[in-house]
């Protein structure tokens, strides 16, 4: 995991990493984890969790690093999809599975030909931009089918949380490629604010969890 010289961005990230398990650790107490939508989210918590462990446990150069987060983050994104996909219905779930479909498979088709290790591509955007629109478009119908009861529903502050961060992550990745001169400064920056917006989107994950709906 990259460190920045910075003692408490560095402690930070490294307390940070235990945040996926509380969502995991509230649903298996509360006995909830029957419904499918809490079993996905207790699946993607735990595949953060290996990933940062992994991060910060195993001395690796950066190039393996890139690769480490690649992988899983092909992973997540197909967790992510499936979360989301399950409030779909009809013609609009047979598209969103053919949509995922396409990007899984040109993300790998690229992977196999130029190799893993690469910090950032157009086509990790692509998938980020493709998660955004469909938390986005899961939000708006939540709203729109619970009303009132928006924060009873545990979709609801996933597709929040899952928002939220992928939201600061596009933003940070675009900066970045924009301003080449912040790339050094803006490192300990980007890490900080990363580190934010994983600790909010883990508080949402962990209200998914505590809410009492039908989901």
């Amino acid at each position: 995991m990259l460190k920045t010289g910075n003692i408490f961005i560095d402690f930070f990230s490294q307390v940070v990493i235990f945040f996926p398990l509380l969502p995991v650790i509230i649903i298996f107490f509360r006995g909830v984890y029957q419904k499918e939508s809490l079993i996905y989210l207790v699946i993607l918590c735990l595949i953060n969790f290996t990933q940062d462990m992994a991060l910060q446990t195993l001395q690796i150069k950066d190039i393996t690093q890139f690769s480490i987060r690649h992988i899983f983050s092909l992973l997540e994104f197909i967790v992510i999809v499936q979360i989301f996909k399950s409030i779909l219905q009809g013609n609009l779930k047979e598209l969103v599975n053919i949509l995922a479909v396409a990007i899984l498979s040109a993300v790998i088709t690229y992977y196999l030909v130029k190799g893993a290790n690469e910090k950032k591509n157009l086509i990790e955007l692509l998938k980020d931009g493709f998660i955004i629109m469909l938390a986005t478009y899961s939000l708006v119908r939540i709203v729109y089918q619970e009303n009132l009861r928006i924060f009873y529903s545990a979709f609801f502050w996933i597709a929040t949380g899952t928002l939220f961060y992928f939201v600061t992550v596009l933003l940070l990745d675009i900066i970045e490629a924009c301003c080449p001169d912040l790339k050094n400064p803006f490192a300990a920056d980007k890490m900080l604010l990363l580190n934010i917006a994983g600790v909010a989107r883990y508080f949402f994950y962990t209200l998914a969890t505590l809410v009492n709906n039908r989901n």
